[in-house]
């Protein structure tokens, strides 16, 4: 038993020993804590949960209570009934009850719960924008890094090349003209260094400002500070491509079934029919049954007590209101039909969307194949032509041509794998998938 708990706890130290670089469900959830609209449509859902609740109470009567003391002084000149003066203490007690009948507020009802639908649309698309800005923002990261570490690479290969150069210079083996084509590529590579190097700088801002806080990329051996030793095509540490619909029709089906955007103007839709039929019961009569009861204690001389109970039924018909009645229902007409339209014009541009995110997919896939051909031919040709270099039959131009195009081709290999990452993001979005529970987080 001793030596399990041993076991156990040495393993404990060396896992805390080695720093661990987070990862893509870190990244999520902290952006998901920490960015406002969050917190934001959060309150949103709780403020359209409470107008349902409000709805929901609107059909239950009202119950006022009113009570009412003061002090009466009367005198009169002359006074027949010989008393000069009168005081009265009178007080008074009410009782009001009210029930409307009418159908508005099965109507206000449907409209709170739809509306209480559109707010958890709201949020969920919330969602969605954070965790696809938040994956965007780590993945950018990190494409930034490989590439500062790719361009770092070249610069390193071509100060060695430059200094190999002025010392061949100095023996003659080489012109002039070779040192200056070495230190115009160095000159070039740096540029590109410091390129990528504030890249990195505007993609760390951007991850500080939609995660709220510094990364936390630990991709550094103890050994070697390269970043996977300058290997693009190192896929697996680079990042994971989400799972994404089988195919375009599962893709299309999807987004149409499960999107957010489009199923809240769905919903709009219903409650602006909704409002054609609340405006159409400003033409109707409307109902209402008040009780009433009341006490009134030394209400005058006479009466020292007075008990008085009512029963009312109201029926109100609307004959002119200035127009609004009218005006209002064709407002609401104009409404429904605009949401009709804004439906079909969503569907258009989510139907458009995802099939342009899944060409894209498609596309990158192909590209990133012919782009590691690419990477693993241009460097055999660097080493083919530095041999042939050493043995005269190729310049130094020549191998810097070669290293330049295998700088380029692994650019572009890191810039494809982003690509189809970010893609699959996108898609995911726009099919209204891209939550925790579907990346497994």
């Amino acid at each position: 038993m001793f030596s399990k708990i041993l076991i156990v706890l040495i393993f404990f130290i060396i896992d805390l020993s080695f720093p661990k670089s987070e990862e893509l469900r870190d990244v999520l959830y902290d952006a998901y804590n920490f960015f406002p609209d969050i917190q934001k449509s959060k309150k949103e859902l709780d403020i359209s949960k409470k107008d349902l609740q409000i709805s929901k109470t609107d059909f239950l009567p009202s119950l006022d209570f009113s009570a009412s003391s003061g002090k009466n002084i009367s005198k009169s000149f002359p006074d027949s009934s010989n008393r000069g003066v009168t005081a009265l203490d009178p007080s008074k007690f009410d009782i009001d009850f009210t029930q409307p009948l009418g159908y508005d507020k099965v109507l206000n009802l449907k409209k709170s719960k739809n509306s209480f639908e559109i707010s958890k649309l709201n949020f969920r698309s919330s969602v969605q924008n954070v965790l696809l800005k938040a994956s965007n923002a780590y993945y950018t990261l990190l494409k930034d890094l490989f590439l500062l570490d790719v361009s770092k690479k070249n610069e390193e290969n071509l100060q060695k090349k430059l200094e190999a150069t002025e010392k061949r210079f100095e023996f003659r083996d080489v012109t002039k003209t070779d040192v200056f084509q070495a230190k115009a590529r160095l000159a070039e590579a740096t540029s590109k260094r410091i390129e990528a190097e504030n890249n990195l700088d505007i993609s760390i801002s951007e991850f500080k400002k939609i995660v709220g806080r510094n990364p936390n990329v630990n991709w550094f051996d103890s050994e070697d500070e390269n970043i996977l030793k300058s290997n693009p095509k190192d896929w697996s540490k680079f990042g994971l491509i989400p799972k994404i619909p089988s195919t375009l029709d599962d893709a299309l089906l999807t987004g149409l079934k499960n999107n957010p955007e489009y199923l809240k103007l769905q919903l709009e839709h219903v409650n602006s029919k909704i409002d054609i039929k609340k405006s159409n019961l400003a033409f109707a009569p409307e109902f209402s049954v008040t009780g009433s009861m009341g006490k009134s204690l030394e209400s005058s001389r006479a009466i020292e007590r007075k008990d008085s109970y009512s029963v009312t039924a109201e029926f109100t018909v609307p004959i002119f209101n200035k127009g609004h009645n009218i005006i209002n229902l064709e407002k609401s007409k104009d409404t429904a039909v605009s949401n009709l339209k804004a439906i079909e014009s969503k569907k258009l541009e989510l139907t458009h969307l995802i099939k342009s995110s899944w060409k894209k997919i498609e596309s990158t896939k192909a590209s990133i194949q012919s782009l590691e051909i690419s990477v693993d031919s241009n460097e055999m040709a660097v080493e083919g032509v530095s041999r042939e270099a050493g043995v005269g039959t190729r310049t130094t131009l020549n191998i810097l041509d070669a290293e330049k195009e295998l700088t380029q081709s692994e650019s572009n290999l890191v810039n494809a794998q982003y690509q189809l990452i970010i893609s699959s993001f996108n898609l995911l979005k726009d099919c209204g998938i891209l939550n925790f529970s579907y990346l497994g987080f």
